[in-house]
């Protein structure tokens, strides 16, 4: 089975790769992961250049909680853990038979709807106006924070990318892995822990709003609920 016979695959991807399931993991793994950098991470920097570019905000979405959040420096360990969904995701959605179908139609799913959010970012922009409230100290995260900011225009708030992505990949793991009984209450704790203390490091921060972080997570409910879940079920192998 080939990627042009999925009716889940997009056409250009079935030119690009007509022997996607004949290929090893490793290789499958790496074009997953670099479809993913390509399609969705280069637009999502070019959208924050733009906007920062611009250097419009169309409302304020700040709330009251936004203030009584403490800025929390040791977060930025969970805020950068984001990164490691990526690979993680790519590696198991490589697996050969149905299991990379799934992955890929996921993969597509995911820059699609990151593509969506992105027209946020350009056509209804808000500037995080919260990083007045970071303390820098001599200390271990203070490198970080510096970069993250260096790198980091504080623009593309809403939805949150970090937890609409973490969100949407934490749930088709779940799918998969419990596919293979390998969802454990044990792992399940750890995992959902570290996925709410990524959730947390947005704000703790100061990279985000509690209204990005709600709109994020709607978005990533919205999305695996009324598209990835359905089409995934939809696949046949």
């Amino acid at each position: 089975m080939d990627t042009s016979g999925s009716s889940n695959s997009w056409d250009i991807l079935a030119r690009m790769a007509p022997n996607f399931h004949s290929w090893a993991r490793p290789k499958t793994a790496l074009f997953l992961l670099f479809f993913y950098l390509i399609t969705a991470a280069i637009p999502y920097w070019l959208t924050n250049q733009i906007a920062a570019w611009r250097d419009v905000s169309m409302f304020n979405p700040e709330h009251a909680i936004d203030g009584m959040i403490p800025y929390m420096p040791w977060n930025i360990i969970f805020y950068f853990s984001f990164y490691l969904y990526f690979p993680i995701v790519a590696w198991y959605g490589s697996k050969s038979g149905r299991r990379r179908d799934e992955g890929l139609m996921f993969h597509q799913t995911l820059t699609a709807s990151t593509w969506i959010a992105c027209l946020v970012f350009i056509f209804v922009p808000v500037k995080v106006t919260l990083r007045h409230q970071v303390v820098f100290q001599d200390d271990l995260f203070n490198p970080f924070m510096t970069a993250l900011h260096s790198a980091d225009p504080p623009f593309n708030s809403w939805p949150s990318l970090h937890v609409f992505q973490s969100t949407l990949i934490l749930l088709v793991m779940r799918r998969w892995l419990i596919g293979e009984r390998k969802w454990t209450m044990g792992l399940s704790i750890i995992v959902w822990v570290c996925w709410a203390l990524l959730v947390l490091s947005t704000v703790g921060i100061k990279q985000h709003y509690v209204f990005d972080a709600v709109t994020g997570l709607a978005f990533a409910l919205t999305v695996w609920f009324f598209v990835c879940k359905p089409r995934l079920n939809q696949i046949e192998y």
